[in-house]
């Protein structure tokens, strides 16, 4: 079985093309890599993943480069799964940073969506403590009627209709504190 043979042979193997030797040396370590990627990772669907990285990158390693540089094989494949383990710690932070902004910017948006509501509810207040003339003329107002029309509609000139919401934008602007511009 090529799991018990030493690390000399598997590697003289793999380099005379024999690619099962690569199995062969990954089942010889798989209970170090294992063990280290329990102790790193500490998640076991995590943990099964960087455990395929592990592999893969074993695998690659030797189909690009052969044997070359590689004097000390146990040495060789701790440095091997501790990269991947940094690799699945730095992806995991970057995931979760994500999720953090994601969760601020939902946040923000369901503040900013509250302070909306409440800003229309006090401007309906304003409105509502003004005279009624002014309320029929904001109401058509809303349903994007125009000067002209709201005029038609309840019986005014236009002119009357433009100083009523000339009055309406003065009084809400008073209320929040907006100085109209000159």
């Amino acid at each position: 079985m090529l799991s018990s043979t030493s690390d000399a042979f598997l590697l003289k193997r793999i380099h005379n093309g024999n690619f099962d030797a690569v199995n062969g040396l990954i089942l010889k370590y798989d209970p170090l890599i294992k063990a280290i990627i329990r102790d790193e990772v500490k998640n076991s669907d995590a943990a099964d993943d960087v455990y395929g990285d592990v592999r893969l990158a074993i695998v690659r390693r030797f189909r690009r480069k052969g044997v070359a540089n590689i004097n000390a094989v146990d040495k060789w494949i701790k440095q091997v799964v501790r990269s991947k383990c940094k690799d699945y710690w730095r992806k995991e932070k970057k995931r979760q940073n994500l999720l953090v902004t994601a969760q601020e910017q939902h946040a923000a948006a369901l503040d900013q969506d509250a302070c909306k509501e409440l800003r229309y509810s006090e401007v309906f207040e304003v409105i509502d403590a003004m005279d009624p003339i002014y309320k029929d003329v904001v109401e058509l107002w809303l349903e994007k009627w125009t000067s002209a029309e709201i005029g038609e509609k309840l019986g005014i000139p236009e002119s009357t209709v433009k100083s009523r919401k000339r009055a309406i934008v003065r009084k809400v602007r008073e209320h929040f504190g907006v100085s109209l511009p000159n």
